[in-house]
């Protein structure tokens, strides 16, 4: 890995939820509970529902017919409940994000949703605290929109995800990229969206963002 030269610095590192903890297993898991709860006053066939989040997110509003608290709140006991089971907060994570904290780089976070969620992972990892701003938005180009949040050019943060979509779309508005590979990611996957750089382990972000 080159290091980055100092004119490179950024002044944001954004980091989608799959880049946070592996959470993948957590989210089916929580969709085929929601099937047995709910489904037995409204069939829902699993089938149905898309493997990515985000149109997994709107198959399940269709199906709930406009019914959105119920089917969230349920998503959301089922997180509070069970995800200590799928994911242990990351020291070396929490680390990094407090060295970043302390040399003035702003940090963000964003979560396909819903809202209920999102707020559950951050919580539950310790995390909350040390971000500046959270978002909750399923669109591929939520970080460029975290960016600008934080009124922010693009070229001025790193986007640190574990899958292809988002590192896509923020390398298009010309953000530096980071692949995740600590939480899971798939490595020939994340290839396919060219990023800057593969990320091993959490520690290689404070050489890339503050060198």
């Amino acid at each position: 890995m080159a290091p980055r030269l100092p004119s490179d610095a950024v002044k944001a590192v954004i980091f989608s939820e799959d880049a946070l903890a592996p959470v993948d297993r957590l989210w089916t898991d929580a969709v085929d509970h929601l099937a047995r709860r709910l489904g037995r006053v409204k069939p829902l066939d699993l089938a149905t529902i898309p493997a990515d989040r985000s149109e997994a997110l709107a198959a399940l509003e269709a199906w709930a017919d406009g019914d959105v608290n119920t089917w969230r709140a349920e998503l959301a006991r089922y997180y509070e409940e069970h995800i200590p089971v799928y994911v242990r907060p990351n020291p070396d994570l929490n680390a990094v994000l407090r060295h970043l904290q302390a040399d003035g780089t702003l940090l963000a976070s964003w979560s396909p949703g819903p809202p209920e969620v999102g707020v559950v992972v951050t919580h539950f990892l310790g995390l909350t605290r040390r971000l500046d701003r959270q978002r909750v938005d399923p669109a591929p180009n939520a970080a460029v929109s975290l960016i600008e949040e934080l009124e922010l050019q693009p070229e001025d943060a790193l986007v640190v995800a574990a899958t292809p979509a988002s590192l896509v779309e923020a390398k298009h508005a010309g953000a530096t990229t980071a692949g995740a590979l600590w939480t899971g990611g798939d490595r020939d996957q994340l290839l396919t969206a060219h990023p800057a750089y593969l990320v091993e382990q959490p520690a290689e972000l404070v050489q890339l963002a503050l060198a």
